[in-house]
């Protein structure tokens, strides 16, 4: 008497591995498609990050720091942690360095679908008046310098905006939906 072992046979492995590649088929375009809301949760999050260690550097050495937003017509918007330091020239001017770090990027740069629309303190639109160039500062007690970033994503036809507003206390951006004034 031959005792049976319980096993799959060829057609049911078969069976089972077209199922799977068809679900494969239909769900994976749609896991790796991102939409505009992820991608502005992403981006917040970066910001977020390197304001983090901006302030953590100004509280830790007692500096002021900066970001510094770059809106670039022909390349990639960028933001760079920058550190203040005295002109070795004239002692009553100040100066900004890009801060180099072994352990973190402090230079972030978008995707260039998504663009920099403004940068404004308070009603002023810093962009336009610093030739695509707008700061916002960090000082050694923490606190940071009250802004709020537009920006704009375009794919195609398609275009969506975001704001996203810094709170100063918590050194925090906070995301608002449009990019309106």
């Amino acid at each position: 008497m031959k005792v049976r072992q319980a096993a799959f046979t060829l057609i049911e492995i078969m069976v089972v591995l077209v199922l799977i590649a068809a679900l494969a088929t239909m769900l994976l375009p749609r896991l790796t498609r991102r939409s505009p809301s992820v991608e502005w949760h992403t981006i917040l999050d970066d910001l977020n990050t390197l304001v983090f260690f901006a302030r953590q550097e100004a509280i830790a050495n007692h500096k002021i720091y900066r970001l510094a937003f770059k809106s670039q017509p022909n390349a990639a918007d960028t933001i760079t942690i920058e550190e203040e330091y005295d002109d070795p020239e004239k002692l009553e001017r100040k100066l900004y360095k890009t801060v180099s770090s072994y352990y973190f990027r402090t230079v972030y740069t978008y995707a260039p679908s998504i663009k920099l629309k403004g940068v404004y303190l308070g009603k002023q639109e810093m962009l336009d008046e610093q030739r695509g160039q707008a700061f916002c500062y960090v000082i050694p007690d923490g606190l940071v310098q009250e802004v709020r970033v537009q920006m704009i994503r375009k794919i195609g036809p398609d275009e969506s905006g975001i704001t996203y507003t810094m709170n100063p206390f918590f050194g925090r951006f906070e995301l608002v939906e449009g990019a309106g004034r």
